[in-house]
């Protein structure tokens, strides 16, 4: 597959209603052909772009979605792009996932269930949560895909650059309460694993599944280099946030500061397997008993 060292990209960004697919698709459709007329090859969606959260609602959303999904196939084949959006999907076992799909020129490539289940807004209650990772060949570059919440883990994220990713693809719909942790996060992950970061978020506002409350989703899209700039990112307004992707960069990062050849995955899962004991599995340190004391946060 030849692979194109620089080329436009964009994070599309708008209001998804939830519910509302016409509304949702039209956006996209638009969104998309814009982005193909401005020269973009590799478009990022929103999570849930097509429907939002639904809460129990969602169980019967799926013939809505894969009509969504079919026209974003289609879109991808129309216009010779690659694009990458999250959605529900429902099992053949009735498990229900979040999960993005990736097509290039009308095909789907791949797919990916979001891992990481944000529990504070009920996410485990509508959803099982996936349990692998890919990084796709495209004509654009190596692609991984992660889902919102994942950006906070770092040792999920480390993972795609294990397997060679040039570009993460992030579809998000992360809330204007903690935007600068998406922005910081964004860029973190960015230089930990010296690749390009390519975040779509939403804007617009939407009550909680469990409070009713209205969120504010500040449209902060993001566009981020391998050392952890921020090139273009978005202002809250519906819209494209756009610019290009020089893969080249990420390969002269990598010789300059060899973080693959002089990690010490020896000296990792030493530790790991040495202090694994010592692990609250739900997610805090033991209390050192020959100390007496638990260490401070």
């Amino acid at each position: 597959m030849e692979q194109e060292p620089m080329f436009k990209a964009a994070a599309l960004q708008w209001d998804v209603v939830r519910g509302d697919l016409d509304h949702n698709l039209e956006r996209a459709e638009g969104l998309v052909q814009e982005a193909a007329e401005n020269g973009v090859q590799l478009g990022i969606l929103p999570e849930m772009w097509a429907t939002s959260f639904m809460g129990d609602a969602g169980k019967g959303i799926q013939p809505l979605v894969d009509r969504a999904e079919e026209r974003l196939r289609a879109l991808s084949g129309d216009f010779a792009m690659v694009l990458v959006g999250s959605n529900y999907e429902t099992s053949a076992d009735g498990r229900v996932y979040n999960r993005a799909s990736l097509y290039e020129d009308g095909r789907k490539l791949g797919e990916y269930r979001k891992a990481h289940l944000f529990t504070p807004l009920g996410e485990d209650r509508w959803f099982t949560p996936g349990d692998d990772l890919s990084v796709f060949p495209t004509r654009v570059g190596r692609l991984g895909i992660a889902i919102c919440y994942d950006l906070r883990f770092p040792e999920f994220i480390r993972l795609f650059h294990r397997k060679g990713a040039q570009i993460l693809a992030l579809c998000s719909q992360w809330p204007e309460a903690r935007a600068t942790h998406f922005r910081r996060l964004g860029q973190v992950r960015a230089i930990e694993n010296q690749f390009w970061v390519l975040a779509s978020n939403r804007c617009g506002m939407e009550p909680s599944l469990v409070n009713d409350q209205e969120v504010l989703y500040p449209g902060n899209s993001m566009l981020v280099d391998p050392t952890g700039q921020v090139l273009k990112e978005g202002n809250g307004e519906p819209g494209l946030v756009e610019g290009e992707i020089d893969l080249k960069a990420n390969a002269l990062l990598r010789r300059a500061i060899p973080v693959e050849k002089d990690r010490r995955e020896d000296l990792y899962r030493k530790l790991w397997e040495e202090y694994w004991n010592e692990i609250d599995r739900n997610g805090g340190a033991r209390i050192n008993e020959s100390a007496g004391t638990a260490p401070s946060s």
